[in-house]
């Protein structure tokens, strides 16, 4: 019986043996799964260390280039107000220029008005002492003192209105002088205005350059692309619209005759000219029109020189543009450019910031989900109170 009871006893303790070692065995394999578990997510947090590195040095890059861009904005913002300041200046003595030249104008014509009742008073006055020379002649018998007193005085009143004359030609040549310089200020205005303009102002604004005596394509193109084939048309329009702007550049050929109109003699096209008529009958009426128009226009810009030249122009009213039309159009362009390019730096700003957020907002996400999986994982193995917590505390440091 002991026997019986001590085999029964050994092999209870046996089979706890047993069941001891199967259960060991697999906590071994729970705690490996939960090591290698363990050591992809420590790869993954550290994959996601270093990603939020690289986030934040691509952050940091990020906010360099937008010190870099908004020094370069306010860069370009000074610049733009010193533009408009010197457009500002620059409108404001034009505007100093034209008062001056209106003012010095209406002091010539009152001169010249003054000078006309001066000379009509003079005229009145030599009429009257010639009436009383006659007298005088008439008389013979009168006094000699009488006549010398009065020749004396006219002698005196003479003198003194050529001394007036001479000081109002003396006056009338100096603001003539002024006159003058102000219009070469202006002439010299408008030239640098002709060379900034094509910088500053886009295709679309009203106010622009003409040139001045160039012939138009347009109707030499539309003649040659009925008469000549599809292949040959373009470098026919361009040879004949270069032949006949060369030979209205040419100073020997001035198809203009002299004729009153509205009044005043004028230079106006001869119709009767040889090459006009043999143009019009040739290639038609507005390919005619077109050289007419470049004659015209060179023969009142720059008769001397007949070569063409650029004019400051209002397209919307088809006239030639004032000092203050331009310089108000150069600074509302100049305005609504800087407008432009604050917005739209400042919409790729935001959108970069806006990107940026989100990376990042991800990024932290997925960082403390797969923190929040392995304390899940771990709890539900009922592993906390096991060695591995080692394992959490490693884990736990590295968050």
């Amino acid at each position: 019986m002991a026997e019986g009871k001590l085999v029964s006893e050994l092999r209870k303790a046996r089979s706890l043996a047993v069941g001891l070692a199967r259960e060991v065995d697999m906590k071994n394999q729970r705690l490996w799964e939960m090591e290698r578990h363990s050591e992809e997510i420590s790869s993954r947090l550290h994959s996601m260390i270093a990603e939020k590195d690289r986030m934040n040095h691509s952050f940091s890059e990020e906010m360099r280039k937008m010190q870099v861009l908004g020094s370069q904005n306010t860069k370009l913002k000074t610049e733009l107000e010193c533009q408009l300041s010197k457009m500002h200046v620059l409108f404001q003595e034009s505007e100093k220029l034209k008062e001056e030249v209106a003012y010095q104008r209406k002091e010539l014509e009152l001169r010249a008005n003054e000078l006309d009742k001066r000379e009509s008073q003079l005229e009145i006055e030599r009429k009257s002492f010639y009436k009383e020379k006659e007298k005088i002649a008439q008389n013979p018998l009168d006094s000699e003192y009488g006549m010398s007193v009065l020749i004396n005085d006219l002698r005196e009143k003479l003198a003194e209105k050529e001394e007036e004359l001479h000081d109002m030609d003396i006056l009338n040549q100096t603001l003539i002088l002024r006159e003058h310089m102000s219009n070469n200020e202006l002439q010299a205005a408008r030239k640098e205005l002709i060379n900034v303009l094509p910088q500053v102002l886009e295709g679309t604004s009203i106010i622009g350059l003409k040139r001045m005596g160039e012939v138009a394509q347009k109707p030499f193109q539309d003649v040659c692309l009925q008469r000549y084939s599809s292949q040959d048309w373009e470098m026919r329009s361009v040879e004949l619209s270069s032949l006949w702007q060369d030979k209205v550049n040419t100073p020997n050929w001035h198809p203009f005759k002299q004729a009153v109109k509205d009044g005043k003699l004028q230079e106006i096209i001869d119709e009767d000219d040889s090459h006009l008529r043999e143009l019009k009958s040739q290639w038609g009426e507005e390919v005619c029109n077109a050289v007419v128009k470049a004659l015209l226009e060179l023969n009142e810009y720059n008769s001397s020189g007949r070569y063409v030249v650029s004019e400051l122009w209002n397209f919307k009213e088809n006239r030639k543009a004032s000092l203050k039309e331009v310089i108000d159009c150069l600074v509302h362009q100049l305005k609504a450019n800087r407008d432009k390019r604050f917005d739209e730096w400042m919409k790729i700003e935001k959108q970069r910031i806006e990107s940026l957020k989100i990376g990042y907002f991800l990024a932290f996400t997925l960082y403390f989900s797969e923190w929040f999986s392995v304390a899940l994982f771990v709890q539900h193995n009922d592993l906390l109170h096991y060695p591995c917590d080692s394992v959490s505390e490693t884990m736990l440091t590295s968050v």
